[in-house]
């Protein structure tokens, strides 16, 4: 568009171009995010030889200032750092300083430092410092950190 030159001359010049220094294609890196094993491993041994073999997802995250409303089901882990109500069955879920849990949840692990509320039926749990956990729960082994806050009804599975 700028250029005088006629396109004969143009054309040249990119042949010339091509032949001597070949065009690099860009390379383009995704980052990948790395999730300690909650549970290092099933089996004792510490190789994670006894994980199942649905647990190697990425994990997902519903971040603060987004709402979700509905059914979540996976073998995954979830972080939550804003708003999800209903319905939640996972392997791992972890609700952040801002996030806020109101439901029915099944989890093999969770850790609170956020606001939960409803039924939660897990294995894991622990609870931080600044978290607020008012419902029905029911777990295997619990971790309440100082300063976090329980209301509701607790019940350790056998």
């Amino acid at each position: 568009m700028f250029n005088k030159r006629r396109n004969d001359e143009r054309d040249k010049v990119v042949m010339t171009n091509e032949i001597s220094q070949p065009a690099a294609e860009p390379i383009v890196a995704e980052p990948e995010i790395m999730m300690p094993d909650p549970e290092p491993s099933m089996n004792g041994n510490g190789n994670g030889a006894g994980k199942p073999a649905g647990n190697n997802l990425k994990p997902s995250i519903i971040s603060e200032g987004f709402e979700f409303i509905g059914e979540i089901r996976s073998s995954g882990y979830l972080t939550i750092d804003g708003t999800v109500r209903g319905t939640l069955s996972l392997h791992s879920i972890q609700i952040g300083v801002t996030g806020v849990l109101d439901g029915n949840v099944t989890c093999d692990t969770m850790n609170v430092k956020g606001n939960f509320s409803g039924a939660l039926d897990c294995r894991d749990l622990t609870i931080g410092s600044r978290a607020v956990v008012d419902g029905k729960v029911s777990f295997k082994s619990i971790t309440i950190q100082r300063g976090g806050v329980v209301k509701g009804e607790l019940k350790k599975k056998a």
